[in-house]
């Protein structure tokens, strides 16, 4: 997997695990769809986070007995955030991108959330105009990894005219630069294949169990620029700099005053307008200019909802 991923996961672990103390590492796999040696090497990395000149368990401390974990937070982790206005907003459509997934699962990621967004200031429903409409499968689909259904799919993959039928025993979901992929075994090829979300036309989840084992090691669907992929390029300030991570860049070119010049191809115009226009400023679209519409339609949508309220 990606660090990027394993990251997402963490993040997404710490308070799961801090609701429920005790909770068995084949449970905490289980419910991240991921194998238990990928969980206790979460837990070794957690040990370990903080700022240079920390130690194992000064943020963070990590008991396991048994198979049983338990997860306690440093006092200072508990003392109040001041962050920007562009961190809390980032923040707020991080989590509820993870919130879409698992916030049943995690009421205390919601309340969270719901005090960073009242701390500065920003409405309940403010920053949802720049996301897309979450996967309705996403749920089910998760559910269906979780307890090994097998799925059928309608697909229109790249190079297919019209939606194809798929059979596919599920092996995970991820999120891979505002993107949701489906891995899984398929039948119908007989190969582990890999499905954009945004792609699958129908789906439906059976009752029939999945089949094929999981492999140990599923890696993180990794993006691969198409020929009919859109061209981009985007001046960022030194501020912006942090989309050079958030993008698979093909060219960085340096200019003043920390700035850079972006090049790169996406299959995804409408997450990189999200992207510009959560840099607030710092990223300008040079190229081409249906994303530059795209990221200013964003902007006047904001505008309008902001105007109701």
């Amino acid at each position: 997997m990606s660090a990027t991923a394993d990251v997402a996961r963490m993040l997404t672990l710490v308070p799961w695990l801090l609701e429920r103390p005790g909770a068995s590492i084949d449970e905490i796999a289980e419910t991240f769809a991921v194998a238990p040696d990928t969980i206790r090497a979460d837990l070794a990395h957690l040990d370990f986070c903080g700022l240079p000149g920390l130690g194992g368990g000064d943020l963070f401390e990590v008991t396991t007995v048994s198979d049983r974990v338990v997860v306690r937070m440093a006092e200072e982790l508990k003392r109040p955030l001041r962050p920007t206005a562009g961190e809390a907003l980032r923040l707020v459509l991080t989590v509820d991108a993870v919130a879409e997934v698992l916030g049943d699962e995690l009421p205390a990621l919601r309340s969270a959330i719901g005090k960073v967004r009242a701390a500065v200031g920003l409405p309940e429903q403010a920053a949802d105009v720049l996301g897309t409409e979450g996967p309705a499968s996403l749920a089910s689909l998760r559910e269906a990894v979780v307890s090994g259904r097998r799925v059928r799919l309608r697909y229109q993959g790249r190079a297919d005219a019209a939606p194809t039928p798929r059979e596919l025993d599920p092996w995970g979901l991820h999120v891979v630069d505002g993107t949701w992929y489906l891995q899984g075994h398929d039948h119908n090829a007989d190969d582990r294949r890999i499905f954009r979300l945004d792609r699958v036309v129908a789906f439906e989840v059976t009752d029939e169990p999945a089949r094929t084992p999981r492999p140990a090691n599923l890696e993180t669907p990794r993006y691969v620029p198409g020929p009919d992929d859109t061209a981009v390029v985007l001046e960022v300030d030194a501020r912006g700099r942090w989309l050079e991570d958030a993008l698979t860049v093909d060219e960085v070119r340096a200019t003043d005053a920390g700035g850079a010049r972006l090049s790169f191809r996406t299959d995804a115009p409408a997450w990189v307008a999200r992207l510009v226009l959560m840099a607030g400023g710092d990223a300008r679209v040079i190229a081409p200019d249906g994303l530059r519409e795209q990221v200013s339609a964003l902007a006047q949508r904001a505008r309008e909802r902001y105007g109701r309220r």
